[in-house]
């Protein structure tokens, strides 16, 4: 047994080297055999090539069919990873739409008014910083944010922030290095307000709802959905014409207001460079307890 164990490989070995010749050989002549036949029956040669071709398609598609998935799943890859990058462009290009919208309607809506005047300068509310929301930390008010800039930066109680194009609220208590801000949502906050088409005035109340709705509004007043609403500027409460938002509904006499700012995904805040002393500060009695305008 030992014997025919190491016998075995010398067989092996050249009959392997011996197949490997031979198979070259073989390829060779018969690629020869070809290029003749070729030259002597060119149709023979042509319907042997098309009749491979016909056998190979199937394959090759099937081949293929792979290979086009995995192209499409990369090129798809390749689409979402440049989302993120276009889904930017967009915002940005969604706020400027936004603040040139804000912009005509307002304008639009003084030209009504004040058609014949002259000598009429208004001027946009000059914005002091712009400050990053660091936490929403509820408490007293359940719809407040907290800022990383405070009394060091420049910033002082009442000043309006602004989200964008719309008015988010303004601060009512500061820190150093820190300031809160209450949400026109929130359950505390009145704001003097005025339709803009029809220059008629309200009070815009929160009630910790998405959608805070409008009070003291006189009973012959003509709201439709859609109007937009600026902030009066009465009593110094905020800079005249920021704005707050649009009517969303008008259910049982409740006006229901829309928000112009995104107040569920606040990342930034502009502190409007304008300090006012209102009927937002904890100090003072709720707004259902005074006049219009905060007046007993």
């Amino acid at each position: 047994m030992a014997q025919r164990t190491a016998f075995t490989p010398t067989v092996t070995l050249p009959s392997r080297a011996f197949g490997e010749r031979f198979s070259s050989v073989i390829l060779t002549m018969t690629a020869v055999a070809l290029i003749v036949t070729g030259r002597v029956d060119p149709a023979l040669v042509e319907h042997v090539r098309s009749k491979t071709a016909d056998f190979v398609t199937p394959l090759l598609t099937v081949i293929q069919q792979p290979l086009a998935t995995a192209r499409d799943v990369v090129d798809r890859t390749e689409g979402i990873l440049n989302l993120a990058t276009e889904n930017a462009r967009l915002r940005e290009e969604n706020e400027n739409l936004k603040k040139w919208e804000a912009t005509a309607l307002s304008l639009e809506a003084q030209s009504r008014v004040l058609r014949g005047m002259v000598n009429l300068s208004p001027s946009a509310p000059a914005i002091l910083r712009t400050e990053p929301v660091i936490a929403e930390p509820g408490g007293l008010y359940a719809r407040s944010v907290l800022i990383g800039g405070g009394a060091h930066d420049g910033l002082a109680k009442g000043q309006a922030a602004m989200a964008g194009v719309g008015l988010a609220g303004r601060i009512t208590e500061i820190g150093a290095w820190s300031a809160r801000v209450l949400l026109i949502t929130d359950l505390n906050s009145r704001i003097p307000v005025i339709l803009e088409g029809t220059r008629t005035h309200a009070i815009l109340a929160g009630d910790n709802s998405p959608s805070p709705y409008l009070m003291y509004l006189p009973k012959a007043a003509a709201v439709l959905p859609g109007d937009r609403l600026v902030t009066a500027g009465h009593d110094g409460v905020f800079p005249t014409g920021l704005p707050v938002g649009r009517v969303a509904s008008i259910e049982n006499a409740e006006i229901r207001v829309e928000p112009i700012a995104d107040l569920d995904r606040l990342e930034y805040l502009e502190l409007v460079d304008s300090v006012a002393q209102s009927a937002l500060t904890p100090e003072i009695a709720p707004a259902e307890s005074r006049g219009f305008f905060g007046t007993p």
